[in-house]
Parts: structure tokens; sequence; C-alpha cells
């Protein structure tokens, strides 16, 4: 059974900080400031039959709503559980979006962005975003920006 919760407990938030840095320090050698920055977000964890498998957050940054950190662990990749996080956290940015009549702090809200690495671009597009600009470096791992209008 698969379960997807907003995190609204620190308990929970140790729970997402595990994951990522098990995903993204150990596995890709990310610094762990590089990857926990504390910065205000709205955070989530997917469940699978009671376990916890994996993460990811959106924050607002100015006109955009930036989706981050999504990370699953490699034994649970391949089975569709980024894509059914990322659309249930789709639809809270657009809950969200649709109370606030697309305005966060006064600021008309315009795109999602996000920044992809290489191996999952083809994933993001199949969402419908679409590549931004050059490839660029974040801790030493090939990046696309992309974005996607509301």
């Amino acid at each position: 059974m698969i379960e997807i919760r907003k995190v609204s407990l620190v308990e929970d938030m140790l729970l997402c900080k595990q994951i990522r840095y098990q995903v993204f320090c150990l596995e890709q050698n990310v610094s762990p400031e590089g990857d926990w920055d504390d910065k205000p977000s709205e955070n989530f964890l997917i469940y699978l039959n009671g376990k916890t498998v994996g993460t990811m957050r959106y924050r607002f940054a100015g006109k955009v709503v930036k989706i981050e950190r999504l990370s699953v662990l490699q034994e649970y990749r391949g089975k569709g559980l980024a894509r059914k996080l990322f659309n249930f956290v789709l639809q809270d940015i657009s809950k969200c979006l649709l109370q606030n009549k697309n305005m966060y702090n006064g600021i008309r809200i315009e795109k999602l962005l996000l920044h992809s690495q290489l191996p999952v671009v083809k994933f993001y597009e199949s969402l419908g975003f679409q590549k931004k600009g050059n490839i660029f470096e974040e801790e030493g791992i090939k990046h696309y920006t992309m974005t996607k209008n509301l």
C-alpha cells in the first residue's frame, strides 16, 4: 500500500533528512551542507507498506515554485513511486495557488522550476517540464534547469 503525507512533525523531517542523506550524500557524493539548507519549504514523504521510501519538497522563490530534493531509496526505484509522489506534490501546489489566486506574499507565481540531473530529464519532460538554458553543475553533478508554466 502506498501512502503520501505532507510533513508536519519534527520526527518526519528527520526521516526526510535520512532519505536525502542516503540518496544524495552516500550515493551521489553531495556534501551534507549542499543538500540540507534549512530553507522554508513544504516537505512530503512517501511510504510503501508502512516503510518510508522517498521524499521531496517545494518552496516559493520569487515568481516561481521551486521543486527540489526528489529522492527515492535505491531498492524502491523503478516502481513508479517518484511519479506518484511528484503528482501528489503538484496537486498540493495547485491547491495552495488556487486558494491564493496564484499569489504568494503578494507576488504572482508564474511557473514551476526545478533543477534536473541529466539521467532524469525525460522523467520531468513526461510531467510537462521543458529544459531551459545550458547544462550546469551543482555539487559536481550535471543538471538542466526545467520549467513548467502554470
